[in-house]
């Protein structure tokens, strides 16, 4: 599979980072569709499609400690299997974390039981947020890190997280509300 994503591959310096990044992630990337699809074909295509995905910014990735990479790596997996399972019309069950399921009685999005349809009001939700909105969401929904590691993902304080996740469920609240 790898020398596909070498012919994709500028530089030099740049091919024998994804080389390594490769080597290092791939089973922790192919575990991670695994858990979602539940099938060896389509979780080696998402394992590809996110090493793809990986490649196209890979100028991002240099100078990370590894548990950032790890924690991106995952999500970008995460994303990229659920993506290809919504299209293949499945019912995904996202687990929400806990903070989102005891918060109040007025988050809808808490009560939320994961069927298709409902999933892809919540997808499309998350898709409208600012990106810095986005991040926060998939990462304490989809990896269900704490909010200092987070913060050390993003690049930014701890309070700062837990003030744009509190906005990102409002914002994703009152889209929910609007269709």
């Amino acid at each position: 599979m790898f020398p596909v994503f070498v012919s994709a591959i500028d530089s030099p310096a740049d091919e024998s980072f994804v080389e390594l990044l490769y080597t290092q992630h791939r089973d922790k990337i192919y575990k991670t569709a695994y858990k979602i699809l539940k099938h060896v074909q389509d979780a080696e295509d998402s394992t590809a499609d996110t090493f793809v995905k990986i490649i196209d910014t890979i100028h991002n990735y240099y100078g990370k400690s590894e548990d950032e990479l790890s924690a991106v790596f995952v999500t970008i997996a995460k994303n990229t299997a659920l993506d290809k399972h919504r299209r293949k019309g499945k019912i995904i069950f996202v687990p929400l974390s806990e903070e989102m399921t005891n918060e109040d009685d007025s988050d809808v999005v808490g009560d939320i039981v994961a069927t298709e349809e409902v999933y892809e009001r919540l997808y499309a939700a998350i898709d409208k947020l600012d990106e810095e909105y986005a991040q926060i969401v998939k990462l304490k929904m989809g990896c269900d890190y704490s909010d200092k590691k987070n913060g050390t993902i993003l690049n930014i304080s701890e309070s700062n997280v837990k003030i744009r996740y509190h906005r990102a469920k409002k914002m994703l609240l009152k889209i929910l509300k609007e269709k």
